[in-house]
């Protein structure tokens, strides 16, 4: 009847069932304590990601808790298929094309050719390359000759530190024709001077690098 008045409504029907939510906040919190504790690594799909601003190219990241260099209690990401060192993703191809086509396939994945700033880096992906293949490989990174003869200059316009560079003996040695540097690696050897400059036509695997994400 119009003027009467509504019936009341229990306190907890009003608050819509407030046991049902304390136990939806607390279940999660329950799992990720128990998967911090087994130091296990998760799968986050890019829905989940997506408001770290991570790049929307890759459906699936790969997270570690403690990564070295990074800040305690801060999970480490990188895109599946990539392997983590420091702060940086890195991915090696399988498949082969000249200096510019690598540096392309990389920026369409949001990273670069690799930039070498330190012995730690080298020997990581000294010995990263190495575990991989039986026999011989090079690949390129982002290092490349300027049009002045014997100007390097990284892909990310890192200034070029010729006592942090990782040359074969006698290398570079022709920079007008040979152009590019790749990374040359052989399973029987475990020389840190492993750089060489050739042509930029050379068809190589390559090495992709990329900041990695943190949450």
């Amino acid at each position: 009847m119009k003027g009467s008045p509504s019936p009341r409504v229990p306190a907890e029907e009003r608050g819509g069932c407030p046991r049902l939510s304390r136990w939806a906040l607390l279940i999660p919190v329950l799992i990720f304590k128990a998967c911090i504790t087994c130091g296990c690594l998760v799968i986050l799909h890019k829905q989940s990601l997506k408001a770290h601003k991570l790049p929307e190219t890759f459906p699936e990241w790969r997270c570690a808790l403690g990564t070295p260099g990074s800040k305690e209690g801060v999970w480490t990401c990188c895109p599946m298929g990539w392997k983590p060192f420091q702060a940086t993703c890195y991915f090696l191809s399988s498949d082969s094309m000249s200096w510019d086509e690598s540096e392309k396939n990389c920026m369409g994945m949001g990273s670069h050719l690799v930039v070498i700033n330190t012995q730690a880096e080298q020997d990581f992906l000294l010995n990263w390359t190495k575990d991989i293949f039986s026999s011989r490989q090079s690949y390129f990174i982002g290092l490349s000759a300027q049009e002045v003869e014997a100007q390097w200059r990284w892909v990310d316009q890192t200034p070029y530190n010729k006592t942090a560079a990782f040359w074969i003996p006698g290398e570079p040695r022709i920079p007008k024709r040979e152009k590019c540097t790749a990374l040359q690696v052989h399973s029987r050897t475990q020389a840190r001077q492993n750089w060489n400059d050739i042509p930029c036509s050379t068809s190589l695997n390559r090495i992709c690098e990329a900041a990695a994400a943190f949450i």
